[in-house]
């Protein structure tokens, strides 16, 4: 008998796009929060696998309770892209939007501040322990 695997509450999509400081930023805050967070409630999950219609990470995905997607401006990609699949977002984070964090680029991956580094990884934190 195949054992199920655990799949936990919060599936956590982010940007990762790498184009503009918000989008760099995005990504590695949301990396760094999820080693803080607990990680049998807290999941990171594949944004380019829901983009793509792989079907496993579909299945999974809608095993979550809690969708949580984090974009850094205003094409607010992994947004679009979880709606455009069907999916429910529950909590949002912009980092442009809501946190005021200016998007630098094109080419300019690293030229955010460590202080909103730091600011990003607090809110993404925030926002899972509110789902649990």
């Amino acid at each position: 008998m195949k054992k199920e695997e655990h799949v936990p509450e919060n599936a956590i999509f982010c940007c990762f796009g790498c184009m503009s400081s918000v989008g760099t930023l995005t990504g590695v805050a949301t990396l760094e929060a999820y080693r803080k967070l607990d990680k049998e409630k807290n999941g990171l999950f594949c944004t380019s696998a829901i983009a793509a219609e792989v079907p496993k990470h579909r299945k999974t995905t809608e095993k979550a309770k809690t969708i949580i997607a984090i974009d850094g401006c205003y094409n607010k990609c992994t947004k679009k892209i979880l709606e455009k699949e069907g999916i429910k977002i529950d909590k949002y984070l912009n980092l442009l939007l809501d946190l005021k964090i200016p998007k630098i680029g094109p080419f300019k991956p690293f030229d955010y501040k460590e202080e909103d580094l730091e600011r990003t990884v607090n809110e993404i934190i925030k926002l899972c322990k509110e789902a649990e």
